[in-house]
């Protein structure tokens, strides 16, 4: 049985379920999976969880700063004889992945593949020296595993052979999501709105991390707008993070707006159900697949800067896109809200959508690519055979 070996530099509570369903996955077709994970910097989140199965490994990361820049050491070495193929995570900092390259180079090493979203879309500058290291080693794998269209796209730019990446969708588990929608009802709702004292129903959402790059400022001020010309217009927040305090001040002399704090899993669906609108004019990642299965469209702006799933959202179709202005966010989410046949479209294209972001689609995506990598593998190998036995029956 051929085994694969994915290393993870931290193991997060939302990637349980995805890595205990590829093991199960992968075993029906024969192909045995080792996850090697370890711990984040202190003080830094996500948290890593623990996996107690057999096939999961936790190793000690080590952390080093020099200035702005960060490198990690994970020690996952003596885990890897036996190993037919690993899948690293896309990043420089991470000091195994220069080795294991530098075997592969050398041919000492297993089959190497990355796992990314073939840039770092936040970077200030996509010139710099960390991201052109980063373009040039992107085309010295075997195989890419790409969160999405766009980062495999961004991985064919380098000069990637196409036809070895795997587009896998990243993507969550979204059962308990879905569970805890279709147990909650139109009365948990009139509830929820009651205990908030909210009586419109013109009512929007933000959900999620509440940092710098999600422009807390931005969506205060568009809010602010949109309440002016939609004088029932109410704001709900969820959330935490660093810019807390600036939810936290506004709400003191806004009575629209309704900060909620931290919510997790199941606890935050009522706040979806409630709400018309998810509104995110900064950084948008995984959050466009719950609204997707919430039925609750996203509203972002035309940034570069935005996560590889950004690629799931059509404007016009299943979210919108708007201006990277205040004036234009705003008029996008009045006109919506104004507009019934909007709101049925918009929100008929995300339920469309939410199935084809499924987990099981990820997982079967990221299983075939397994699979035809260790193929083009098996294929690669008889062909040198071939080449040796070639050469010596000339001698």
């Amino acid at each position: 049985m051929p085994t694969v070996a994915i290393l993870q530099r931290i193991l997060p509570h939302y990637r349980l379920a995805f890595f205990r369903r590829l093991h199960q996955q992968l075993q029906l077709h024969d192909i045995g999976l080792k996850l090697m994970y370890g711990q984040e910097r202190r003080g830094a989140v996500p948290r890593t969880v623990h996996l107690d199965e057999p096939w999961a490994i936790r190793v000690e990361n080590s952390y080093w700063s020099f200035g702005s820049q960060e490198l990690v050491w994970q020690p996952a070495l003596r885990y890897l004889p036996g190993v037919d193929a690993v899948i690293v995570e896309q990043a420089n900092r991470l000091l195994i992945n220069h080795y294991l390259l530098l075997r592969r180079r050398l041919n000492k090493g297993p089959r190497l593949a990355y796992w990314g979203h073939g840039q770092n879309l936040q970077a200030e500058n996509s010139h710099s020296a960390g991201e052109c290291l980063k373009r040039r080693l992107s085309s010295h794998v075997d195989w890419w595993f790409a969160y999405t269209t766009l980062s495999a796209d961004i991985a064919a730019k380098t000069g990637f052979p196409k036809e070895r990446i795997t587009t896998v969708q990243n993507t969550i588990d979204l059962r308990e999501f879905l569970a805890a929608k279709e147990i909650t009802n139109e009365a948990d709702r009139v509830a929820l709105k009651a205990s908030l004292g909210i009586k419109s129903n013109n009512v929007c959402l933000y959900c999620g991390g509440i940092y710098s790059d999600k422009r807390m400022p931005f969506l205060l001020e568009a809010c602010s707008k949109i309440k002016v010309r939609l004088p029932d217009f109410e704001m709900i927040i969820v959330g935490d993070g660093p810019d807390r305090h600036l939810i936290e001040t506004a709400a003191e002399t806004r009575p629209w707006l309704h900060y909620i704090g931290p919510k997790y899993g199941a606890d935050r669906v009522p706040y979806f159900l409630i709400s018309k609108a998810l509104l995110m004019p900064g950084l948008v990642g995984l959050a466009v697949v719950d609204s997707f299965v919430a039925g609750t469209p996203l509203f972002t702006t035309d940034l570069s800067m935005h996560g590889p799933e950004i690629a799931y959202l059509t404007n016009g179709v299943n979210g919108v896109i708007a201006t990277n202005t205040t004036d234009a966010y705003a008029d996008a989410v009045i006109e919506y809200l104004n507009c019934e046949s909007m709101q049925a479209s918009l929100q008929r294209g995300c339920l469309e959508s939410a199935s084809k972001y499924s987990l099981e689609n990820m997982i079967n995506n990221f299983t075939c690519g397994v699979r035809d990598w260790l193929a083009d593998q098996s294929a690669t190998a008889d062909a040198r055979m071939s080449s040796c036995v070639s050469c010596i029956s000339q001698l």
